[in-house]
């Protein structure tokens, strides 16, 4: 089971996925009455999809998921430090959060995607969930940031909420994808073990399963690829 999706729920989800191209300079895969999906390449043959399905409703002041971006050097390491550097908070048109560090102009971009923020009422203990979903690990510097074993693309990193989550859905969340061989009943009964709570929606019939996390923040484990 690995990350593939970062999903924004979207009213108008080709201006949200644009603008987002434009920051990332990522590459479109889905546009639809469905919803919008572009991509980032990562190494060795890696990739990061961020999602922006239709949802009427998408209430941007739940977010609980942010995401943190930084200038490139050659389009290939973040020229800033992310413990250490300043950030710039900045909200899309459609009022979704996210961070950028340092100081970059215009023409620093594409930017990079280096880390999504997660709201946790115990970091510590999210933090170990979070690294047994993904199989990141933690960083030398702090135990609530979470790397790709490989160091491909952005880290996980847990912050301590500042008020408890409420029953309304975040408006930004992550998809996990099983991998072809993966045995589903043993994974999803891990993933309960470990602390998560299988979600009863009403979204009627959908291919993937909806869990909430220790702290409440919603992720979905979608079906292995079939091909």
């Amino acid at each position: 089971m690995y990350w593939e999706n970062l999903v924004f729920d979207a009213v108008s989800p080709r201006q949200q996925g644009r603008h987002w191209e434009e920051l990332l300079g990522s590459e479109t895969r889905t546009d639809n009455e469905g919803g919008f999906e572009t991509r980032i390449a990562l190494p060795e043959g890696q990739y990061l999809d961020i999602c922006f399905p239709t949802v009427t409703d998408p209430q941007p002041e739940s977010q609980r998921v942010f995401p943190v971006l930084a200038s490139t050097a050659d389009g290939e390491k973040t020229t800033v430090d992310y413990q250490s550097a300043t950030r710039g908070e900045y909200a899309e048109a459609t009022g979704r959060t996210y961070f950028v560090l340092g100081q970059p102009s215009e023409s620093s971009r594409p930017l990079e995607l280096i880390a999504v923020e997660m709201l946790s009422a115990d970091p510590e203990r999210d933090a170990i969930f979070w690294a047994k979903l993904t199989g990141y690990q933690a960083a030398e510097q702090s135990s609530t940031v979470l790397r790709h074993p490989a160091g491909l693309g952005p880290m996980i990193v847990l912050v301590p909420e500042k008020q408890p989550k409420t029953s309304a859905k975040s408006s930004v969340h992550l998809d996990l994808r099983l991998e072809a061989g993966d045995d589903a009943e043993q994974i999803l009964a891990m993933v309960l073990d470990t602390g998560a709570t299988k979600l009863q929606h009403a979204w009627g019939e959908v291919p993937w399963q909806v869990f909430l996390d220790p702290s409440g923040n919603e992720f979905c484990i979608l079906p292995a690829p079939r091909h």
